[in-house]
């Protein structure tokens, strides 16, 4: 479905109908310059042939007619120019639509996990205060400026937001770190044990990855999870694996995917 505006339809509607006639101009043109650079061509070979190489009327009628086909070929060129151009101006719209189809696929799909997250859970408290998922640190702490906090929880040793439950944030200072960025990973640790952190954490919290994130090496089962609605890890707890049978994998596929959805519940699953 297209999202051009009344406005934006109408100018490439002109535009297409602008572009077919000078496309058909151009053809006219090019049919005429043939007309012409043949009769040209005719008379080249005669005055080649001819003895007598003064002007006659009809060399003066020739130098008219090479003077007309230099002025269709002038005329046919400015054509092409024109036509260039605005297929050029079309294009411009066409990108600029389809850079808004791509922000309204964005704000789409924030709605559809937000609505996926509503069906999952009953009440957003229940979600928050009993997570099913462990959360790593670095998932929480993923802006650019949280750099080197993250570095010294990897020095540490650190992985999961549960471990920093008695962390000293003013330690920090001893590795260098300004104030500023200490007090940016304290208050983002606050806002976290306060319950306050976006929709993708609380939709993690109780329903896991998303199964495309976590199989995306696997196309044909993200595909098959995707038309029998299973979107989250936390779905696959009483999925049968054996049904995949029926689907064309082969018992070593079906192994693989036990293995990967078990290894992920095992690391991450409370």
């Amino acid at each position: 479905m297209s999202l051009f505006g009344v406005k934006e339809r109408k100018e490439i509607v002109e535009l297409n109908i602008l572009i077919d006639s000078l496309q058909k101009k151009i053809l006219e043109m090019k049919d005429r310059e043939e007309q012409l650079l043949n009769i040209i061509q005719k008379r080249d070979i005669e005055i080649a042939n001819s003895e007598d190489s003064s002007k006659s009327p009809y060399d003066k009628q020739l130098e008219k007619i090479s003077l007309e086909f230099d002025k269709v070929k002038s005329e046919n060129f400015n054509l092409k120019t024109e036509n260039n151009t605005l297929k050029l101006n079309n294009l411009s719209l066409i990108t600029e639509n389809n850079e808004k189809i791509e922000e309204y696929d964005e704000i789409i799909n924030n709605l559809k996990i937000e609505n996926q997250f509503l069906r999952l859970s009953e009440k957003t408290d229940i979600v928050i205060e009993k997570p099913r998922y462990k959360i790593l640190i670095k998932d929480l702490y993923s802006a650019r400026k949280y750099y080197e906090f993250k570095k010294v929880c990897d020095d540490l040793g650190y992985i999961y937001m549960s471990e920093l439950e008695n962390f000293d944030f003013e330690k920090l200072a001893d590795s260098g770190m300004s104030e500023t960025k200490i007090n940016n990973a304290k208050n983002e640790y606050i806002k976290f044990k306060n319950n306050e952190f976006s929709l993708e954490i609380k939709e993690y919290l109780i329903c896991g990855h998303k199964v495309s994130k976590i199989f995306f090496r696997y196309r044909k089962f993200i595909s098959y999870l995707e038309k029998i609605k299973i979107s989250f890890i936390s779905q696959l707890e009483n999925f049968d694996f054996e049904s995949l049978k029926a689907e064309n994998f082969s018992p070593e596929q079906i192994e693989k995917l036990k293995e990967k959805t078990n290894e992920y519940n095992k690391l991450r699953k409370i």
